[in-house]
């Protein structure tokens, strides 16, 4: 189901967190919705679902106007963090909870639901309590449930947050096979960039209530839109050059462009170093750090430019090793120095 935003406004009280933001959302796809504590994601998720109302602006999911529709009349589920079972009720039960809401008979529900389990890999756990699961065990729990009520948007509030790494990802895994399973369209709030960019069709990155770009992963990773988007990922390297007739050059670098003349700060990632081939850049290893299935290697740059780089375990680099590097810059990306 297609969603459309616009011009949202929306907070609490008199507090105005999301400012005049548009937004889209094909049917079918999987959007991750990034950005630092209180930049306003949650509040458009919960805005989405109507939990927080809006204060300006228009929701509309599948052509339809949602945006002052009460929360159970509009199509989406939310699976928040606090996973929320009911404990009193056995598994099964909760998983069918939404489908006794919505008036099915007991014998069907209780077998969707038990069909739903399966889907999730908990197939035999329906007559257990939520307590006598696992953490990991009760997210699934609460992901057949959210399925139950087979929801035309699936919203998705941080919720493999609290799990350990391993667990983490095999939710993650899950979530997209049901994903392409059931058809669905998600949105992810996350504050994990690498879940965000390994999840996702397209990461709409915000900064203080509004959106800065939203594009796919690999596009607001290499070429991010501003110089906050490239310092959320991290790991940027900037190598300060001049534009001149058409012409970048910086030390050890020089390529065509058709940004105006000007001071500018080149922004390249790590995996643009090349330290396999020979070229004409030169870089000398500071330190080695061994993290167990590879290596993180510091290169400091003749220009004073410090390189942090992932190398292979097997690699043997030593602090000291010198050498001239080359230099993948591919499309490059320029930032107007105005200090």
């Amino acid at each position: 189901m297609k969603l459309v935003i616009e011009n949202l406004n929306a907070g609490y009280d008199a507090d105005v967190v999301l400012q005049d933001l548009s937004l889209s959302v094909e049917a079918g796809e999987f959007l991750s919705l990034l950005g630092p504590s209180g930049c306003g994601k949650s509040t458009l998720l919960k805005t989405i679902a109507g939990i927080v109302p809006a204060a300006k602006g228009s929701v509309f999911l599948d052509g339809q106007d949602i945006t002052h529709l009460p929360i159970h009349k509009r199509g989406t589920t939310v699976l928040f963090q606090d996973i929320r079972l009911f404990p009193h009720r056995s598994v099964v039960e909760n998983v069918a909870f939404p489908l006794k809401m919505q008036g099915v008979p007991k014998g069907e529900r209780l077998h969707r639901a038990e069909e739903l389990l399966e889907k999730v890999q908990l197939a035999g756990y329906g007559n257990r309590r939520p307590s006598e699961l696992s953490g990991g065990q009760q997210q699934r729990v609460a992901l057949a449930r959210a399925l139950a009520a087979k929801p035309k948007l699936l919203l998705l509030d941080e919720p493999f947050s609290a799990l350990d790494e391993n667990l983490r990802e095999d939710m993650r895994t899950l979530v997209l096979q049901l994903k392409e399973e059931f058809h669905m369209t998600v949105i992810l709030v996350t504050h994990d960039r690498e879940e965000a960019l390994s999840m996702s069709d397209r990461v709409a990155l915000m900064f203080e209530g509004s959106l800065i770009q939203c594009s796919t992963p690999r596009q607001v990773y290499s070429h991010p839109a501003s110089r906050q988007a490239a310092d959320y990922f991290g790991n940027c390297v900037y190598i300060p050059g001049k534009v001149e007739g058409g012409r970048f050059t910086a030390s050890g670098i020089c390529f065509e462009t058709d940004a105006a003349d000007g001071s500018y700060d080149l922004m390249l990632r790590p995996g643009c170093l090349d330290t396999e081939t020979e070229g004409e850049y030169p870089v000398q290893v500071e330190r080695v750090s061994f993290r167990g299935s590879d290596l993180q290697v510091s290169f400091r740059a003749s220009d004073g430019t410090l390189w942090k780089k992932t190398c292979p375990a097997g690699a043997d680099w030593r602090p000291g090793d010198r050498m001239k590097a080359g230099l993948q810059i591919g499309e490059p990306v320029l930032f107007l120095r105005n200090y």
